[in-house]
Order: structure tokens, then C-alpha cells, then sequence
């Protein structure tokens, strides 16, 4: 691959993965408004990965590509559907109840850290100084805007937000392997297809699904199935493809940046001069990955690239 080549490949693997974060970054938003009207967590979940499948379909449906599966290759692509994103989501919403938000999240977003090592273990790719350097700095400014953990917590609460962390670097690192061979839309299609009827089978079990939600819940639900599934999936599969796992999950830490800035604008809530220093922070780390990453880029530094 020529270099100019590579170095648009890595913009536009920039661009994606921030644009990803930013949809992503709704998400918190978007399902407190979904809960404010009467929409319960697991109905939330499964009309919002119904919708989202749905369009997925229809996008194969008006722009048609390979879909079908071999049996190995779809029980690998649902196998890691249930058993990270779903296991993931469930881990941190139980986080969710025992222990602050912030909080949760804050333990959540180790994962960058366990996808760049397993990213250096079994992508092969490389552990530079420059991506340690910036993952750490990305890291102090999630601690800057969440702020430092006081007084008693839940060690369940800990330990789900922990696992759920695990769960999303294993099915981060699952999904770069698997789009290696597979078009991102084929994967997210299959992939959030056999989320939605996991959820609505829980809901059930369970008594949670409940239907008589108000219209600003309906609207909720529809931006997370629009917004923070189908375009946040979809950006952050090319960025995968385009400049690896570790990277782009180091990108991923602009999320809880925009979900504070987000907050601010949407709900009212509380903005503080500290948090725009951790922005920064995060902001410097991400360019500084990025910067390095292009300057040095090998074909191992962006595993599963599409090659030109």
C-alpha cells in the first residue's frame, strides 16, 4: 500500500471511530429518556436492536451484498453478539444499580487497556511507546471528568463494571478478527439480529417488557436505534477495519467527554471547568495515538485493513 494511501485509510479511521464515539456518546441521553417515559431497560433493548436489525435488512435489501453466512462463521458472529455485547450491556447496567454511574463507567473504561493487550496478543498488534503514552493519558482524563471514586462502593457493582469491561474488549477484539473477511454491514446485521430476540426473550422471562411508554420514550428508543446503533456501528466496523482495535478503542474514550457535554446541553446538567481540562486531556491522547500511529503505520498496526 502506498503511503498516501495509508495515510488517508488512518483519517478516515480517525474520523469514523470519533464519529462512532460521538453516537455512542448519545446513548446515556437517550436511554434516560427512554426510562423517564416508562420504557423499562430490557424493553429499551430490545425494540431498540429490533429497529436496528430491521434497518440493517433493509439496507441489504436496497443495496444488496453478500449476507449469507457459512454455519461456522455465524455461530462465531452470534456467539460473540450474546456472549460480549449483550453480556457486556447486561454486566453494565446491573453496575448501573449498585454503584454511581460515573462511577461504572469510570471502571467500564478500562477496556481501551485490555483491547490494546489483547490486540498485541492476538492481532499482533504493536505495543508502541506512543500508544501506552497516549492510552494513559486518555485515562487520566476520564478520571479528571468522572472524578475519583469516595466513600463506600459496592464491590458486586466494581466486579460487573470490571467484567463488562472484559466483555467488550473480547468482543472488540472478536469483531476486528471476524472483519477481516466480513463486509461490516453483514456482521452488524447478523450481529444485532440475534441481540434483539435475546433481549425480548429476557424481557419476558423476566415480566420487564413493557409496552406503555410515552412518545417521548418512543423517540428515545428511536435514537438509539438510529444514532447510537446503526451509525454508531457502523463507524466504529470501518474504523476497526481501517486502523485496528487498540486505536480506535483509545478513540473510544471521546465517549463519555460527549456524553457529559451532551448532558449539559440536553438535560441541564452540570458542566464543570474540570471536565473541559479532562476533555482536553482525552483530546491530546487521541491526536497523539493518531499522529504517532500514521507517521510509524506498518500493516500490523492496522490488522484487518482492507488492502488497496
Amino acid at each position: 500500500m502506498k503511503p498516501e494511501q495509508r495515510i488517508s485509510l488512518d483519517g478516515w479511521g480517525l474520523l469514523l471511530s470519533a464519529l462512532a464515539a460521538a453516537a455512542l456518546g448519545a446513548e446515556g441521553i437517550a436511554a434516560k429518556l427512554a426510562y423517564v417515559g416508562g420504557a423499562s431497560i430490557l424493553t429499551t433493548l430490545a425494540l431498540r436492536f429490533l429497529l436496528a436489525s430491521l434497518l440493517f435488512w433493509a439496507s441489504i435489501a436496497i443495496f444488496p451484498l453478500q449476507w449469507r453466512l457459512d454455519r461456522p462463521t455465524l455461530a462465531r458472529v452470534v456467539i460473540l453478539a450474546l456472549g460480549g455485547q449483550a453480556t457486556t450491556v447486561l454486566l453494565l447496567f446491573y453496575a448501573f444499580q449498585r454503584i454511581p454511574a460515573a462511577v461504572a463507567i469510570l471502571f467500564f473504561y478500562i477496556y481501551p487497556a485490555v483491547v490494546t493487550l489483547l490486540a498485541a496478543i492476538f492481532l499482533r498488534e504493536p505495543l508502541t511507546r506512543a500508544r501506552v503514552g497516549a492510552l494513559a493519558l486518555t485515562l487520566i482524563g476520564l478520571l479528571v471528568i468522572l472524578g475519583f471514586p469516595v466513600g463506600y462502593l459496592d464491590t458486586k457493582g466494581i466486579a460487573a463494571a470490571l467484567l463488562a469491561a472484559l466483555g467488550n474488549g473480547v468482543y472488540l477484539i472478536g469483531q476486528t478478527s471476524l472483519l477481516k473477511r466480513l463486509e461490516p454491514r453483514t456482521f452488524n446485521t447478523w450481529a444485532t439480529t440475534a441481540l434483539a430476540p435475546a433481549f425480548f426473550l429476557l424481557a419476558l422471562a423476566t415480566g420487564n417488557l413493557n409496552l406503555a411508554f410515552t412518545f417521548q420514550a418512543l423517540l428515545a428508543i428511536l435514537i438509539l436505534a438510529l444514532v447510537c446503533t446503526v451509525l454508531a456501528y457502523t463507524a466504529m466496523a470501518w474504523g476497526l477495519r481501517y486502523i485496528g482495535a487498540s486505536r480506535a478503542a483509545i478513540i473510544s474514550t471521546l465517549e463519555p467527554a460527549i456524553t457529559a457535554l451532551l448532558g449539559f446541553l440536553v438535560l441541564g446538567e452540570r458542566l464543570h471547568p474540570y471536565q473541559f481540562v479532562g476533555g482536553a486531556l482525552i483530546l491530546v491522547g487521541v491526536t497523539w495515538q493518531q499522529i504517532s500511529g500514521a507517521k510509524s503505520g506498518t500493516p500490523e498496526d492496522s490488522y484487518g485493513i482492507i488492502k488497496q
